[in-house]
């Protein structure tokens, strides 16, 4: 009986621990999150080296790929994004 016990308290402190859908999505969000950072990131460093219409395309993209997942926020890098200009193809006119 002891042993019917302690398996029934386990299977439920295993439940309540592990089965939450905010575990899952949490874990998923720090995988996504870290990556779509490191684009940004790069797009960010190749457009401080060089401002083309393609680095800024390139950073916008990023952005908004960062913004659009699930687990980005939709204001993320508003300051950076604000201050490219509207369409990338003028830059260097």
């Amino acid at each position: 009986m002891k042993k019917l016990m302690f398996v029934a308290v386990f299977g439920m402190a295993l439940g309540f621990t592990s089965c939450g859908s905010d575990d899952v999505v949490d874990f998923v969000c720090d995988a996504v999150i870290e990556e779509l950072r490191a684009d940004v990131d790069t797009a960010f460093a190749a457009w401080q080296n060089e401002e083309t219409p393609s680095t800024c395309a390139d950073l916008k993209g990023a952005i908004e790929a960062f913004r659009a997942s699930e687990c980005g926020s939709a204001d993320a890098y508003s300051e950076q994004f604000n201050a490219l200009p509207d369409d990338c193809s003028t830059i260097g006119r």
